[in-house]
């Protein structure tokens, strides 16, 4: 060890664990604002984007299929206005996030950059502007008659924070697999286009055949989407999920991202 880098370390002893998580705090917001005038620039509209794109893309699927309206039993509109916006954060998040540390490479020779935090500054960019865009265009949407208040709001608020929680998850395997792998970053595309029929988006379980509906209850995404459902739409609509059983699954994919990111970094690190 060098004496520049034994004094960093005796630095970083010295400091107790609130210090290191506030300066940790600070160098993430950091670089998410760096991410931020990265890719939305300063000009136009800027930061406003981060919200804008992700409300552009709700509102359009939402144009495409409400034409289909009279066949349905329920609002088409209604249903992709609270369904569509959990799709943005595991797939929007995997495509920001895959190969953040081998393009930031660069970053990491600034000592309070850790590899994570340039994973953690991508992922909350991406989320923050995913959550902004659906409590805005919901709001909107029930005073336009679109949709209305949650039947039960703490279950919507939980369900919404499942879905977040799987997608945090998902997006860390992912990233970890595509610093691991070329073969995983050049598919990863057609991973999350393969997950949309069993992302619980398009077609709520309870019109699935029975059959089927068991098997599809094993991925923890779409019992988090359907209890995000059952806190919204109430008895107005048949929800299955296995809540105790989705958080396991999560739980466990949570902690094995965590691994597998480790393992990546080190790679980068090494390379």
């Amino acid at each position: 060890m060098t004496a520049k880098s034994a004094r960093h370390a005796s630095v970083d002893t010295d400091l107790s664990f609130w210090d290191q998580l506030r300066i940790q705090g600070r160098v993430i917001w950091a670089l998410t604002m760096r991410e931020t005038i990265t890719r939305f620039g300063r000009e136009g509209l800027g930061a406003i984007w981060m919200v804008a794109e992700p409300s552009m893309f709700i509102v359009g699927v939402m144009a495409i299929f409400s034409h289909i309206e009279s066949q349905a039993t329920y609002s088409i509109a209604e249903y992709l206005a609270v369904s569509y916006p959990t799709l943005l954060f595991w797939r929007n998040g995997t495509n920001r996030v895959t190969k953040s540390l081998e393009i930031n490479r660069a970053l990491l020779h600034h000592q309070p950059i850790r590899p994570m935090d340039i994973l953690y500054s991508r992922i909350l960019l991406e989320f923050s502007g995913a959550a902004g865009a659906f409590l805005i265009l919901y709001l909107i949407f029930i005073q336009l008659g679109i949709c209305s208040w949650p039947a039960d709001v703490l279950t919507m608020a939980l369900g919404y924070l499942l879905v977040i929680w799987f997608s945090f998850a998902f997006v860390l395997i992912m990233a970890a697999l595509a610093e691991l792998s070329e073969t995983i970053e050049r598919v990863s595309h057609i991973i999350l286009y393969l997950m949309l029929p069993f992302s619980g988006v398009f077609i709520p379980l309870y019109g699935v055949p029975a059959q089927f509906r068991d098997l599809l209850l094993y991925f923890p995404l779409v019992d988090a989407v359907e209890y995000f459902h059952s806190g919204y739409y109430g008895d107005r609509m048949p929800t299955y999920y296995h809540l105790n059983y989705s958080i396991f699954v999560i739980l466990a994919m949570t902690l094995f991202g965590f691994a597998l990111t480790n393992i990546a970094i080190r790679r980068v690190q090494q390379n």
